[in-house]
């Protein structure tokens, strides 16, 4: 829970405000207590929809239907009043995990803990059909895991968004991982079988930690939804014919919950010992989680997977044991900036992996990933145990983060923040001699670092004048050098632009402005629309509005400088937004590319491109690139005239990618050209497999970096020839960073992979506990990422979470 800011209610309608919990697609919420003491999450509604009387309409109809809903597994509607200057709804606050946070640490569920929530959600949805409302984002985080099962929130609230005139623009209502096709093509059309489809999706991810349809953004989702099968790698068999009976596309064809309940109804009773509540079907280590989330903590030590090094021996009678330092408690949640420890010396020969930080409450001990040359001994029983590479000097394996190390004759520098060491033995007391004189101080030096945010972290983060920015709801400055925040907006931020000493960001309909230095706000405007994508450069600000608006404004002061409402898409999402470019403003809309004078002078020419949307264009010494379908555009970028066009095969799914006298491109089965930047004839192609993301190629120092499904493949830029492919254990997330001849990739097992560029051998890895957001940045040496376990990560490029000698 973060604390209230100046700008924030202390009383909504009742209720006493006693902080934030968070925000989301209808606007901040908060944690309130009643005159009696009754504690209850306040969804507030953001201004936008607040303006919009069919929005209060159809909000006060679905507020009545809800607090008709009961049952024993959904969360009860206390109040709610839809007349308010700001509309808001009040629920029963229940303090526990998420059916996300409970898997994310945890890991997927076993057969039977599966079966036993879906039960219960499906009893939650027959509830809320019974009252007339469909739920419209039942997705893992809108599912609470208490002792006696789970609890369904945020029901009956997307369906008051879903009729309003935000969707009369293409947009879908939900959460495009776990909405069903229809919902997907139109979401004010669907019916209570779209809900049992997206129980279907929980379910995959229930039990295989992952969603059924994973894009690398919105769009992609949707694509993969209405085009292909689900992704059920890793589905238990038992569970496979029931997730592929929720998952038809036709919705008639689906079960209805109470058939689910009746399907599972054998399986949940047939064991005498069931009573019913969470002891019986999770694992340990998610009742623990619960318990932590319930704010106290379990009544004896519950067996975790990889805890840890094996209990020590007794200590010998009267000699205590060895006594770390106490360390501060972390509150749950709190935002938390921690180093890695240890001074130290390069890393062992070989590639190493560093997996979650110790000492943060998460409670899962890494494991080191040690190539298979090496010879080791293997963990045995369930129980980690220490390894040694050959020919170095550390031990590599588990262990407690040491807050102070007793140096030793036999005790190596430590690498990096889980190597182990022998713990200390009493020894007989030295001889009695003059304390020695402390040695001078040495020089501070950068450690890795990692900030845990309170809420999600989303996107890819942005380095500028010593800061990294990163969005988690709000704008948050941190310290590069040191990882302290320095400040962060009192905002939530959709859109964000980092540009000449300014911060930008959009909230939706709003739009404001902060100094870099110290978040000092200059200024802020309210929009007649939703911002979706904004770019920033040369003092004007280019704002994509949904419904086909494109606004310029001035960085200054916000002054609008030029607007238009041609820009209609299919879907309006960042990557094919209006966007400034070479001291231009270019933005798509009834089949022509648009070229407009940021300064407000106006349109300067349209160029035809067909119906199929654009990529950003790319811009170098005078020529404007973009592809489109499966075409590449040169044109003159002063007057809009083509030089050349290259067609493909099939449609090219990337933005140009431009280095020396080149330009590449690749389509969606994973083709990459090579295409003279002069002529545009075709130098090469090279072979990989199809792709799904629309990320453009990385290329420098002579390479050209494509990214396809687990596998990236290095080409020689000049050539064509394929030089190496790296095989991640997951889909890679975003672009790779390349930079100081290593590359920096994330991938879907949630870790980071530094590669040597000429080689493409792995040279260290980061094992985080969620999924990668956006793309890496390499900069100066480090390298920063995000998580969805809400972390930043800022590393040494070159040996990860260790510390170079000097």
């Amino acid at each position: 829970m973060d604390q209230l800011t100046a700008h924030d209610p202390r009383r909504i309608g009742p209720f006493e405000v006693l902080g934030r919990l968070g925000a989301g697609g209808m606007g901040l919420v908060y944690l309130a207590r009643s005159a009696s003491g009754r504690r209850v999450a306040i969804k507030t509604v953001r201004g936008e929809l607040a303006e919009d009387e069919l929005f209060r309409v159809r909000f006060a109809r679905e507020i009545a239907a809800a607090k008709t809903v009961g049952g024993f597994y959904t969360a009860a509607v206390v109040d709610a009043d839809a007349d308010a200057r700001v509309p808001w709804l009040a629920t029963a606050y229940i303090p526990a995990p998420s059916l996300e946070d409970l898997v994310e640490e945890c890991g997927p569920l076993p057969v039977e803990a599966t079966r036993w929530l879906v039960a219960g959600i499906a009893e939650a949805l027959q509830s809320i059909h019974a009252a007339g409302l469909i739920h419209r984002d039942l997705k893992p985080s809108n599912v609470l895991v208490v002792e006696d099962g789970p609890k369904v929130i945020d029901f009956g609230i997307a369906s008051g968004v879903s009729s309003t005139r935000l969707t009369m623009t293409n947009v879908a209502v939900g959460t495009p991982a776990y909405m069903s096709p229809e919902q997907a093509r139109d979401s004010r059309t669907v019916r209570g079988a779209s809900d049992v489809f997206s129980l279907g999706s929980l379910m995959v991810f229930c039990a295989t930690g992952h969603p059924p349809y994973r894009g690398s953004n919105p769009v992609e989702t949707v694509f993969q939804l209405l085009r292909e099968e689900p992704d059920l790698t890793g589905m238990a068999p038992e569970l496979m014919d029931l997730v592929r009976a929720c998952m038809q596309q036709a919705p008639e064809r689906r079960p209805t919950p109470a058939q689910i309940q009746a399907e599972l109804a054998p399986h949940l009773f047939s064991r005498d010992d069931a009573s019913g509540e969470a002891g019986d079907w999770l694992p340990a280590h998610a009742l623990e989680l619960i318990e932590r989330k319930r704010g106290r903590r379990p009544s004896a030590p519950t067996p975790r997977p990889y805890s840890g090094p094996a209990e020590q021996p007794q200590q010998p009678p009267l000699q205590a044991p060895p006594q770390r330092p106490p360390v501060p408690p972390q509150p749950v949640g709190a935002d938390d900036p921690r180093t890695y420890p240890g001074p130290g010396q390069a890393p062992p020969a070989g590639p190493v992996h560093a997996g979650p930080l110790p000492g943060t409450g998460d409670g899962e001990i890494p494991t080191a990933k040690i190539p298979s040359k090496n010879k080791h001994r293997a963990p045995t029983g369930g129980v980690a145990v220490e390894v040694q590479l050959s020919g170095a000097s550390v031990r590599i394996g588990p262990g407690p983060r040491a807050e102070h190390e007793q140096p030793g004759a036999s005790t190596a520098p430590a690498a990096t923040d889980w190597v182990r060491r022998a713990a200390p033995t009493p020894s007989p007391a030295p001889p009695l001699t003059p304390a020695p004189q402390p040695s001078p101080a040495p020089a501070a030096r950068w450690r890795p670092w990692r900030f845990r945010m309170s809420n999600d972290v989303w996107g890819t983060p942005v380095v500028a004048d010593g800061t990294l920015f990163v969005s988690s709801f709000e704008v948050h400055a941190l310290d590069i050098g040191s990882g302290e925040r320095r400040y962060k907006t009192r905002d939530v931020a959709w859109a964000l632009a980092v540009d000449a000493g300014r911060v930008h960001a959009a909230d939706g309909p709003h739009l404001y402005t902060v100094d870099v230095a110290d978040g000092t706000e200059r200024w802020r405007t309210s929009l007649d629309g939703w911002v979706y994508s904004l770019s920033a450069a040369d003092g004007v600000l280019c704002c994509g509005v949904r419904g086909g608006g494109v606004q310029l404004r001035a960085a200054a002061t916000g002054a609008e400088l030029w607007r238009a409402d041609d820009a209609q898409q299919d879907y309006e999402n960042p990557q094919s937004g209006p966007v400034l470019v070479g001291g231009s403003a270019y933005y798509y809309g009834a089949g022509r590319l648009r070229c407009v004078d940021p300064r407000g002078a106006g349109l300067r020419w349209s160029f035809q491109v067909g119906e199929d949307v654009p990529s950003h264009p790319v811009e170098r010494g005078g020529v404007l690139y973009v592809t489109a379908g499966t075409r590449v555009y040169a044109l003159d970028a002063a007057s809009g005239v083509e030089r050349w066009r290259f067609d493909a095969p099939v449609v090219l799914f990337t933005p140009p990618a431009l280095d020396g006298d080149a330009v590449y491109v690749a389509d969606y089965l994973g083709t990459v050209y090579a295409l003279d930047a002069a002529t545009g004839l075709d130098r090469w192609r090279g072979v990989t497999g199809g792709r799904q993301g629309a990320e453009p190629l990385v290329v420098g120092d002579g390479m050209v970096l494509v990214g396809s499904g687990e596998v990236l493949y290095a080409f020689e830029a000049a050539t064509g020839r394929e030089r190496w492919r790296y095989t991640a254990r997951g889909e890679i997330v975003g672009s790779p960073a390349l930079a100081d001849g290593l590359v920096h990739l994330g991938s879907r097992d949630h870790s980071l992979h530094t590669l040597d560029l000429a080689t493409g051998q792995l040279r260290w890895e980061l094992g985080t506990k969620g999924e990668l957001t956006g793309s890496p940045v390499a900069v100066g040496g480090r390298v920063f990422v995000g998580s969805k376990d809400r972390c930043v990560y800022a590393l040494d490029a070159f040996y990860g979470t260790a510390v170079p000698a000097r």
